[in-house]
């Protein structure tokens, strides 16, 4: 007797679980959030997520080595670094001094030649290029109105939001920089395949200038801004204007939404402890 209640429970909540994943397949395929599978599939993003996007490569040039220094490795990592190098499961630790390798160590696999997510360190990435872009006169200075590149942005709140709001996180703008959220624009932009979709719906709500609020989606714009101003995908203009002049050692690869498609510029530029140290 118990054995068959035990059995009608079991079914009971495969029939449940099996409902809900018909609901949930219900809703991803209606709503048109495809990359909702992609989420499921590889949850929380990573380090070594590279293998699952298209890449652009980021090319170097003539490669410059750093020397290492005569005391390289010779002091032994402080016991409190170490703690927190292992709580923070880091996998590359360099130190660099006086142009020399002074220090590196490398965990789970990694070496000087692996690659990583940069994840938002890109964003610098991008304000460099947009400051060699100025230099340029591509763009003629920070305070030059998005709407000049962008032309969605010269309505309202929009007119009046410069590169400088941009680059100093003070756009105004409604992106929903949410990590936990699997419905937000910014899991949208990592997992799925549409960035220019999710440019084309951003509006600034806010004075821009007003309020410091950290948005991925202003790397986003100034990325399709050195885009306008320069003419080349923005994996042409790092490499000739920054990794092959930093003498970068490997080529970065910078993830895209799709083959053929356009950077996650806000995140996702692969490197390597080495050549992330000469930025």
């Amino acid at each position: 007797m118990k054995q068959n209640i035990f059995i009608r429970i079991i079914k009971g909540l495969v029939i449940w679980v099996l409902y809900l994943i018909l609901l949930l397949n219900v809703f991803i395929i209606g709503s048109g959030k495809l990359y909702l599978y992609k989420a499921i599939i590889y949850n929380f993003p990573k380090i070594d997520n590279k293998d699952i996007f298209e890449h652009r490569m980021v090319a170097s040039g003539t490669p410059y080595e750093f020397p290492l220094s005569n005391d390289y490795c010779k002091t032994a990592m402080p016991q409190h670094l170490k703690e927190t190098l292992d709580t923070l499961k880091s996998v590359a630790f360099l130190v660099i001094k006086n142009d020399s390798i002074n220090y590196e160590k490398y965990w789970d696999g990694y070496g000087k030649d692996s690659y990583s997510n940069s994840f938002s360190m890109a964003k610098t990435v991008v304000s460099i290029l947009i400051g060699i872009a100025i230099d340029e006169r591509k763009i003629k200075n920070v305070d030059e109105p998005v709407g000049d590149f962008l032309p969605h942005f010269k309505e309202g709140l929009g007119a009046k939001m410069t590169i400088k709001h941009l680059l100093t996180m003070s756009s105004g703008t409604n992106w929903n920089e949410s990590y936990s959220n699997p419905l937000s624009v910014t899991t949208e932009a990592y997992y799925g395949s549409d960035i220019p979709k999710l440019i084309a719906n951003m509006k600034v709500v806010d004075e821009p200038g007003k309020v410091y609020k950290y948005l991925s989606g202003n790397t986003l714009v100034l990325a399709a801004i050195l885009e306008k101003a320069t003419q080349m995908h923005i994996v042409d203009y790092a490499s000739e204007k920054l990794w092959k002049p930093l003498g970068a050692i490997n080529s970065a690869e910078w993830a895209l939404d799709k083959k053929d498609g356009e950077e996650k510029a806000y995140c996702c530029f692969f490197s390597n402890a080495r050549d992330f140290a000469r930025i």
